[in-house]
């Protein structure tokens, strides 16, 4: 057997070239396999790159309130529109300690690339704060506040109007519409102002008196009032001691029913009454006594001219299927159209702000008929108020010429 054994080792000699001869086909081999796959890799990477990973979207809304519901409505239809794996998130917060702790979880647990909110300015200040520290971007779809722009955080965008923008749209109708209309000179108007006194409605009237100021226009006073105060009655008798022929109005739906019930009890009221943000807009308020022919300065409404909101009809089509009922006011139209057009840019914090800084949109462009240009500040420039007009139990554009739905009423 040893012999054997020590035979076949001898006939068995080990080759140095022959083992160098193998290894060198072997590596030829792999070079041809790699050349081969090549290809197939590179038809399969672009499945690859394009298989979209779940985006999570926070949002923050005061949802008790029917404003940040219908605001929050608008956004939950433009992420269902969106058309890739989107989660939305959703966070009650109705002050500013609670925006503060819920941003937090919403970037931290849950993972969202970016926030929406908020509802009024002292959330959003709130909410400007935490993503300045968590460094991801937060879409203020309702406040107007100017005071929000002073704090120049990089993260913020904002789609929606500036107070100063409705302070420009009701200067240009007391001035260009309303006196034609009363069959009055501008000269004869006497204005006041009357709001609530809490941060959104002091926001919007403090603007309108600076500019209805510098246009020369006769201001009387600017009076505030607390959230369903019991005064709106003593209100109203000091507005028509002073001969007030135009009065504008912030605050909530609550405040505007009152003040119009207060009116009617006086049997007085001026001939131009115009509420300034969504309150007066709710659809709530068609039951309000003495509602019709008020005018609303606001986001556009859902009867805006469809030659510059092509996209208000579908919309309130769309809303009818997913809530059984017709928009409760323009705020929803307004929040999907924002929204609609921040989800449509790069998922990615960085790349989602530089690629809406570059968007250049005329107006007529979103379907609230509103353009997209932001400046350095992240404040959409091309996002106006309208006026409205309530008509058969609805608010309807009346002004700009462009945005009318139908003309004003007689007074």
């Amino acid at each position: 057997m040893r012999g054997l054994l020590l035979g076949w080792r001898q006939r068995t000699p080990r080759d140095p070239q022959r083992q160098v001869a193998r290894r060198a086909a072997r590596r030829d081999n792999r070079r041809v396999i790699r050349r081969r796959a090549l290809p197939l890799l590179a038809l399969a990477a672009p499945a690859f790159a394009q298989a979209p990973a779940e985006s999570r979207i926070g949002a923050i809304f005061p949802a008790s309130s029917l404003l940040g519901d219908e605001a929050l409505r608008g956004l939950e239809l433009a992420v269902e529109e969106r058309g890739r794996p989107t989660r939305l998130v959703r966070a009650e917060a109705g002050d500013a300690a609670q925006v503060l702790v819920e941003a937090r979880r919403l970037v931290q647990a849950e993972r969202c690339m970016l926030l929406f909110g908020s509802g009024n300015v002292t959330s959003a200040l709130a909410a400007i704060q935490a993503v300045d520290a968590l460094e991801v971007p937060f879409v203020e779809l309702v406040a107007t506040a100017e005071v929000l722009l002073e704090r120049q955080s990089r993260w913020l965008l904002r789609p929606g109007p500036r107070a100063a923008d409705f302070g420009a749209v009701a200067a240009g109708a007391l001035m260009r519409v309303l006196p034609g209309w009363l069959g009055q000179p501008t000269e004869a108007l006497r204005i006041a102002l009357l709001h609530e006194a809490s941060p959104s409605p002091a926001s919007l009237a403090e603007a309108c008196e600076a500019r209805l100021r510098e246009a020369g226009l006769t201001v009387l006073e600017r009076l505030t009032h607390a959230p369903r105060t019991a005064e709106m009655p003593a209100l109203v008798q000091r507005l028509r001691t002073a001969g007030t022929s135009a009065l504008l109005h912030a605050g909530s739906e609550a405040d505007a029913a009152a003040l119009l019930r207060a009116l009617a009890e006086a049997s007085w009221r001026p001939p131009v009454i115009m509420g300034l943000g969504s309150a007066w807009g709710l659809a709530e308020l068609a039951r309000a006594t003495g509602i019709e022919g008020s005018f609303v300065l606001d986001v556009p409404p859902v009867a805006t001219a469809e030659a510059l909101a092509p996209g208000a009809r579908p919309f309130a089509e769309l809303y009818q299927r997913r809530w059984g009922a017709a928009p409760r006011a323009g705020l929803s139209l307004a929040a999907y159209s924002g929204a609609r057009t921040v989800l449509a840019a790069p998922s990615e914090k960085l790349a989602l702000r530089q690629a809406l800084g570059n968007v250049d949109q005329p107006e007529g462009t979103l379907p609230n008929g509103w353009g997209w240009r932001l400046d350095e500040r992240g404040q959409n420039l091309r996002a106006q108020p309208v006026l409205s007009q309530w008509q058969a139990g609805r608010p309807v554009a009346v002004w700009p010429e462009a945005a009318a739905f139908a003309p004003i009423s007689p007074p």
